[in-house]
This record gives structure tokens, sequence and C-alpha cells, in this order.
């Protein structure tokens, strides 16, 4: 059984062109993320992963956005 979770998402519009996406920074900490490539047919969407805090976004090259993903306190409802 699947349930619905319903929570905030903040869209952040990154500041460069998509040939210029080398320094993708978290919005938390401001440390590089890591990023990675989960679909080869869609290059453009990935996932980064900041090492230092821990947050995860889901990145948009093509539309330049991001969004940070809830962690586990959002999702928990805490």
């Amino acid at each position: 059984m699947m349930d619905s979770v319903f929570v905030a998402m903040d869209l952040v519009r990154l500041p460069f062109q998509v040939e210029e996406s080398s320094d993708i920074r978290c919005e938390k900490c401001f440390e590089a993320l890591e990023r990675h490539q989960l679909d080869i047919a869609l290059p453009g969407r990935m996932l980064g992963t900041c090492e230092s805090c821990k947050a995860w976004y889901l990145i948009d090259l093509e539309g330049g956005v991001m969004v940070l993903l809830p962690d586990e306190s959002d999702l928990r409802g805490i």
C-alpha cells in the first residue's frame, strides 16, 4: 500500500546556462554537489547530493532549476 505525503519543496533557479553547469552548489551549506546521472536517456535530469550536510537535490539542467528533496524529518512528519 502506498500513502500520499505532501511536503513543500523549494525551487532553486540555477545561475548559469546548461553548458556552464560544472559547479552546482548546495543551497544549505554552499558546498559543491556530487552529481549522479541515473538515466542516460535523460542527460539533463540528475540527482545532486551534498557530502557535507547530506542534502539531496533533483536537478533539471535543461529547465535551469533544482529542488531540495525532503529529508527524513520531512517524510516522517517530525
